[in-house]
């Protein structure tokens, strides 16, 4: 299962609770880890979290793959640069996305299954 930045967010301030997530079976994209380390968290506590989170986390690096399905995602929808990176990583992955932005992604082609985990 792929990360969205969101969830790495939500890890951090316990708003989701780390036992209710599979965190051995997940993965986030490089964009996601340079998107969550670089929030400005007013709580050290909170980014120090992350810092650990994104340790224990495999991390899924940009290549030729990744970077063409996200040319051809930008090219087909109007969707920004990072959410289309972690996108096209869960679809070169062949991985499900959990992610509470749902609605940020729904208008792609579908090939990515979209999971909430507030819905679980």
């Amino acid at each position: 299962m792929i990360f969205d930045t969101n969830i790495l967010i939500y890890l951090s301030n316990y708003t989701l609770s780390p036992e209710k997530l599979f965190l051995k079976h997940a993965s986030i994209s490089v964009i996601t880890k340079i998107e969550a380390l670089g929030f400005a968290f007013k709580n050290a506590e909170e980014h120090d979290l992350i810092v650990k989170l994104c340790n224990e986390l495999s991390i899924i690096h940009l290549n030729d793959a990744i970077v063409e399905a996200t040319i051809n995602i930008r090219r087909a929808n109007r969707i920004k640069l990072p959410d289309a990176v972690i996108y096209a990583t869960a679809l070169v992955q062949q991985q499900p996305l959990l992610t509470h932005n749902v609605a940020d992604f729904k208008s792609i082609d579908n090939k990515v299954e979209l999971i909430d985990p507030f819905a679980l």
